[in-house]
């Protein structure tokens, strides 16, 4: 709203001044005349009704004039109020909108990271599984030739023994990069869960809970051992993550097509999924560390106790299975887990 100027406000005072000293001297003239006065008032006697009259109607106009601007008022209140609720919808759906094309932008670069190392890694994992194989024909050659009993023979199997270790993180390396088919089948995934527990239960401390519950009747499509290896890489890092103390939570939920979640995933549209979310109540992670943390050889553990390669192959094996695996942590405030998986249909 722009300010009234300065000669416009000093015509107002003017103008207000007058009709203060007009109302002044005509008082005092009624108070020094009053028998004029009356004189008028009784010769304005038989117009007194009329007069009332008028002011009556002049009244009931400045009253309805008053309704009438306050429903116009109130009306437009309600206008400017609808107005305002589409705009902040508006601006809210763009907020999101925003939000999802952020996360679908990180989810592709993180993807097209991952698919490029996998590529490079598995080329190098044959090449070196070459190597190891020329190793090991070679050593047990000469072995075949040596006394059991001797240093020597004993230092080779040493050489056998790295050698299959090698062979076992070459294996790792080719399942991270989906070099390796599995065959699927149509699985409960409650069953699975349950016995992935059984075997995990007594090498977890007790110190540690695990609860399990399931909201989830149907079924995947999925290889068995492989989703074995999704649970025990999560679940043994939750247990590293508490420091081996803590309640590890599993739920298995429904999530039906036209959920919102599945917006975030591109991929998921026209499929109902299950969704297993594994909480813990450890440490956490910060932002940088959640970045990072399906890429391979990438690893927060001290020397020697991970290769970094245990959810690199978790991220890997959800791809293969058609489903998405996410995260959420804060760190002091532990670790959320969410994989989807597509429910299987007879169609």
């Amino acid at each position: 709203m722009t300010q009234p100027k300065w000669p416009f406000l000093w015509l107002l005072y003017l103008v207000a001044f007058a009709a203060l000293l007009f109302s002044v001297f005509f008082s005092f003239y009624l108070w020094f005349n009053l028998d004029d006065y009356l004189t008028l008032i009784a010769h304005f006697r038989n117009y007194v009704p009329w007069i009332a009259l008028l002011f009556g109607i002049g009244i009931a106009g400045l009253l309805a004039s008053n309704v009438r601007i306050a429903f116009l008022a109130r009306q437009q209140s309600h206008v400017l109020s609808h107005v305002n609720e589409n705009l902040k919808r508006e601006i809210n759906e763009r907020i999101q909108a925003e939000e999802s094309k952020q996360k679908l932008e990180v989810a592709l670069l993180q993807g097209q990271k991952l698919q490029a190392m996998g590529t490079l890694a598995g080329g190098i994992a044959h090449d070196f599984n070459n190597l190891l194989y020329a190793i090991i024909g070679y050593t047990e050659m000469i072995r075949e030739d040596m006394d059991k009993n001797t240093v020597s023979y004993h230092n080779l199997g040493k050489i056998l023994e790295a050698t299959h270790r090698g062979q076992e993180l070459i294996s790792r390396i080719l399942s991270f990069s989906r070099r390796q088919h599995h065959q699927f089948s149509v699985i409960q995934i409650n069953q699975t869960i349950e016995a992935a527990l059984s075997l995990l239960r007594p090498t977890v401390p007790a110190s540690v809970t695990i609860h399990f519950q399931s909201d989830f009747n149907g079924l995947i499509m999925g290889n068995q051992t492989q989703i074995h290896q999704v649970l025990v890489n999560l679940i043994n890092n939750a247990v590293d993550a508490m420091d081996g103390e803590g309640t590890i939570s599993i739920l298995v939920s429904d999530i039906p097509k036209n959920d919102p979640m599945l917006n975030e995933f591109p991929e998921t549209k026209g499929k109902n999924y299950c969704k297993i979310e594994i909480t813990d109540t450890g440490h956490g992670m910060d932002q940088h560390t959640m970045e990072r943390i399906f890429e391979p050889f990438y690893t927060t553990k001290e020397v020697g106790k991970g290769t970094g390669l245990g959810l690199s192959i978790v991220h890997s094996i959800i791809k293969e299975h058609q489903g998405e695996i996410t995260l959420t942590s804060q760190l002091g405030r532990g670790t959320k887990f969410i994989i989807l998986l597509p429910v299987h249909t007879d169609i």
